[in-house]
């Protein structure tokens, strides 16, 4: 009998401790996943969003934790937890851009989208892609894919995946059109006998060189990095986009590009490269760094010999102290 009463009174008041429960999100300093992408905006400081490869979007808060944006996707939805791609709008802080989709195999049906927010993340506008895009796929390290032209924001262009090559929207991401005069989808696959690692690494980043026109009209020099290796990697357009060719003396040898950031007061393009796309591999790779008006590279690698067993992945340029540059190795972790 006292078994069974002792029984009978938690079972009546195991209701008043659930109802008493009351939950918090636990602050774990940002970020959930893989975080492949951090963008700080040009125009406000302290202004800056981190991407994850399943967990979604992030935003700096001025305490420095983080917030979460993407807490309104659910199950029906879940392929836009994996962000692929993240531009900010050089010239309003609001405003952001995200491409998203998880899987560029069976493994997600659904073809990607690009989100866009005018108030800061709080609220999203989806624009459905004709093609499939990969937050958690190899590569997902590269970038920026997505970009906003700095002197007419309504234009953005996004390096797709899986051989769909170069597209780009005049209506803020409304529509997309291919760029078809662009002449490279991308030959570079991490391994081919399996499905995950068997897609096309595609487009890499898109890098505006803002210096090249004024604002309320199109930027004419735009740089695109490609997913190739041992071959030509890098394209430019000096007539906004009408017309394309190689970099000219770029490498050619364990060049598959990374990062590309543009410092405009020293007119350089920097570009990190590595022989693999990560964020896995990655034996051997180069610093380098583009004079676009002398139009010479230099080999500017932190490391030598037998201390190069890496590539380099993460690249960050310095606006305010030109000529500093912060630069992440890829596949170093030993002794980890």
């Amino acid at each position: 009998m006292l078994g069974r009463s002792l029984f009978g009174l938690l079972a009546a008041s195991l209701p008043l401790l659930v109802n008493a429960t009351s939950w918090k999100q636990v602050k774990i300093g940002g970020g959930g996943g893989f975080v492949p992408g951090i963008v700080f905006s040009t125009k406000t400081k302290g202004v800056a969003y981190a991407r994850t490869d399943i967990g979604g979007l992030y935003k700096l808060n001025s305490d420095d934790t983080w917030t979460p944006l993407m807490d309104w996707v659910g199950n029906s939805n879940w392929h836009d937890w994996g962000v692929d791609a993240l531009a900010l709008d050089p010239t309003n802080s609001a405003k952001l851009y995200i491409a998203v989709g998880m899987y560029t195999n069976s493994w997600d049906p659904s073809n990607g989208s690009i989100l866009a927010s005018s108030d800061s993340g709080s609220t999203w506008t989806e624009y459905a892609l004709p093609f499939k895009v990969g937050g958690n796929m190899p590569g997902r390290g590269l970038g920026e894919r997505l970009a906003v032209d700095p002197n007419s924001p309504n234009i953005l262009y996004f390096g797709a995946r899986s051989g769909n090559g170069l597209y780009k929207s005049t209506n803020s991401g409304a529509t997309w059109t291919k760029v078809t005069s662009f002449p490279s989808v991308g030959t570079y696959i991490q391994d081919p006998t399996y499905e995950y690692t068997a897609d096309v690494v595609g487009l890499a980043w898109v890098t505006f060189d803002g210096s090249s026109s004024t604002s309320g009209t199109a930027t004419k020099r735009i740089f695109v990095g490609v997913a190739n290796v041992n071959s030509t990697s890098i394209y430019y357009t000096e007539d906004a986009g009408s017309t394309w060719a190689a970099v000219p003396g770029q490498p050619t040898t364990n060049n598959l590009p990374h990062k590309g950031v543009i410092s405009p007061s020293e007119s350089m393009l920097y570009v990190t490269f590595n022989n693999n796309a990560g964020p896995y591999d990655g034996t051997t790779g180069s610093v380098q760094k583009y004079n676009i008006t002398a139009k010479t590279w230099t080999n500017i690698t932190p490391v030598s010999g037998s201390d190069l067993y890496f590539g380099f992945g993460g690249l960050a340029v310095d606006l305010q102290k030109p000529g500093t540059i912060m630069v992440a190795a890829l596949n170093s972790w030993w002794p980890d």
